[in-house]
């Protein structure tokens, strides 16, 4: 008998470990319920090399003032740029099944829209308005979608309410969808405040793939080192002299992964856009993981790795819901001076109880919607 097809829209091309780890989940996790599964290859300008130069602007007010200095930033971002892209288009050619049609903007998904017997709005941050620069309907499924059931699971908002000029025209485009599904308690929360009942809280699907599953994708490189893993997204100082002071008092070094080659002048030894397949191996065979990022956090959960959450300044409510939802709050660095929390080992098996919980929750829901 012929697969049944899903179409599903996420954030599978930002340049980004948790971006494409969390697509490549949400395909094995639905392919594991014999559906042909199928990125929208949604691709607009914002996420082009082009388009993150030219939004180089954005990243802090000297560079909106002084254009000198926002084209030597360009300049020096190019090298960086040119490698990452290298790293995440490969990964993405070999794992996610993509359209064969490239979408560029909302036209051409009305215009030309896939077919399917399912549409899914896929995880991660396909509801922000920061990141996305505004409602950016394509992520709503607001095309024709020809009758056919349509769901998300585990869509974020990535804040914890919408500004008021958000809330009449997602309430519109939530009005097509069958089933909800939020990747945060405070994204239900939002929903039930625009009136929509019936909204659920399910884990990233980063989560429904357990440490053993990522494990066969993870590589070995870094299994026979000692050592500190840092994923530091906001570039927050504060968690560098944290984490220079936790490597002298455990005798560790320093490993960090960035996204830019002009970053290697911090203390440890720089990863700069390594392979997917590798960023794994720092997760999984790190001694300590320090980070503000989510999906660094999910995986430490994931595979038991001892880990410190520093809160980054935006956006912290994805990474504050999946420490409340395994009981892991006591993991939050609060005093930068302070490495004792390093001594106080985690018991995981209360949270490796709460994610198989949480996994059929989610299988549930995944079949109702089908």
């Amino acid at each position: 008998m012929e697969k049944k097809k899903i179409n599903i829209i996420t954030l599978h091309r930002i340049v980004n470990y948790g971006s494409v780890l969390q697509a490549y989940a949400t395909q094995k996790v639905f392919e594991n319920k014999n559906l042909d599964v199928e990125f929208i290859d949604y691709y607009p300008e914002r996420m082009h090399m082009l388009g993150m130069l030219k939004r180089i602007k954005n990243k802090s007010q000297k560079f909106k003032k002084n254009i000198i200095l926002r084209n030597i930033a360009r300049v020096i971002m190019i090298p960086s740029y040119i490698q990452r892209f290298h790293t995440f288009k490969k990964f993405i050619n070999k794992n996610l099944n993509l359209s064969n049609v490239i979408y560029k903007n909302e036209d051409d998904l009305k215009n030309n829209p896939p077919i399917a017997d399912y549409y899914c709005t896929g995880s991660d941050q396909v509801w922000n308005t920061g990141w996305n620069e505004k409602i950016d309907s394509p992520f709503f499924l607001d095309f024709d979608t020809n009758g056919k059931k349509c769901f998300s699971y585990a869509a974020s908002f990535g804040k914890s309410k919408l500004e008021n000029w958000e809330k009449d025209e997602t309430k519109r485009l939530l009005k097509k969808y069958n089933k909800l599904s939020l990747r945060e308690i405070s994204g239900v929360e939002i929903v039930e405040d625009l009136g929509i009942k019936g909204a659920i809280n399910v884990v990233d699907p980063t989560l429904l793939l357990t440490g053993k599953e990522w494990s066969e994708l993870a590589s070995e490189r870094y299994k026979d080192k000692k050592f500190i893993f840092v994923y530091n997204l906001n570039r927050n100082k504060k968690i560098d002299k944290y984490v220079e002071k936790l490597a002298k008092e455990k005798n560790l070094e320093i490993y960090y992964v960035s996204y830019a080659l002009h970053e290697f002048y911090k203390k440890g030894k720089m990863k700069c856009n390594v392979k997917v397949e590798d960023f794994l191996s720092l997760l999984k065979y790190a001694q300590y993981v320090v980070t503000d990022s989510f999906h660094a956090t999910a995986f430490s959960i994931n595979f038991n790795t001892e880990f410190m959450i520093v809160f980054p300044e935006k956006y912290s409510t994805r990474v504050r819901s999946i420490l409340e939802i395994t009981k892991l709050e006591d993991r939050i660095v609060d005093n930068y001076e302070d490495i004792s929390l390093c001594n106080k080992r985690i018991d995981f098996s209360v949270a490796n109880d709460i994610l198989k919980e949480q996994r059929i929750i989610a299988n549930k829901y995944i079949d109702s919607a089908l």
